[in-house]
């Protein structure tokens, strides 16, 4: 097996941890950085304005990314389940999708980019992965490798979350694995890395939803619309009387 395949299938427990807190150290919103600013559009879900967005939309993919991953890494398993629940009363969400470009599904290594498996992998709106494009196109990170080279790029990593809150680490995707039942495809945020694992390993989670999620009324707007049918209701039993 390919030397950066074994990096990511037999990686231990160590080296994700050093890549997690290296990563998350530093990584904020970087104005200026991918197209985050314009195409990523807050959403407010739990109608509080004061607390910040729970969510963002995604002009370019047209779907809603929940603001919060998760906070710990979890099996494949747990981690799709987490991302099925309803979050803020809505349901639909599920983990992000893998376009594997490969007829029978397996990993078309490539260090230099432009395939579904390896470094710089395929991040375009048409053909390319929905955690991809959030990554390289949206918040304007780097691979590990400069695309179409092998020379490691200066400032590679998660070194922009455009307000996310989540860490250098490796994501998991809804996709299966087409060769090997137990294993799923992941991306990698600490060096831009797309493949699949076993689904026993403990990768993090981010949930998303396809098409935009209206925003949800202050408890100030509900309050107001009550008491205005409640006026409504006394008015019309007025007229009936």
């Amino acid at each position: 097996m390919h030397t950066s395949m074994m990096k990511k299938f037999l990686k231990t427990g160590a080296m994700l941890v050093v890549l997690t807190l290296a990563g998350a150290a530093n990584a904020t919103g970087v104005s200026g950085q991918g197209t985050w600013e314009t195409t990523l559009l807050a959403r407010d879900l739990d109608g509080n304005l004061a607390n910040g967005p729970e969510g963002f939309y995604d002009t370019a993919l047209n779907v809603t990314w929940l603001r919060n991953a998760s906070a710990n890494g979890m099996a494949w398993s747990v981690a799709k389940a987490w991302a099925e629940q309803d979050h803020f009363g809505l349901s639909g969400w599920r983990l992000p999708t893998t376009h594997v470009t490969t007829a029978d599904g397996s990993c078309d290594l490539s260090e230099t980019g432009g395939t579904s498996c390896g470094y710089n992998p395929d991040s375009s709106v048409a053909t390319g992965s929905e955690m991809s494009h959030l990554y390289f196109q949206s918040l304007g990170n780097k691979s590990f490798y400069a695309p179409g080279t092998t020379n490691v790029q200066a400032g590679y990593g998660l070194t922009n979350t455009g307000n996310f809150r989540m860490q250098s680490a490796d994501y998991w995707s809804s996709t299966e694995s087409a060769l090997y039942s137990g294993s799923a495809w992941f991306f990698g945020t600490p060096d831009g890395f797309q493949g699949y694992s076993d689904k026993s390993e403990t990768l993090y989670a981010l949930a998303v939803r396809s098409g935009d999620v209206a925003a949800v009324p202050e408890q100030q707007t509900w309050a107001l619309l009550l008491i205005g049918l409640t006026c409504l209701l006394l008015v019309r039993r007025w007229r009936a009387s």
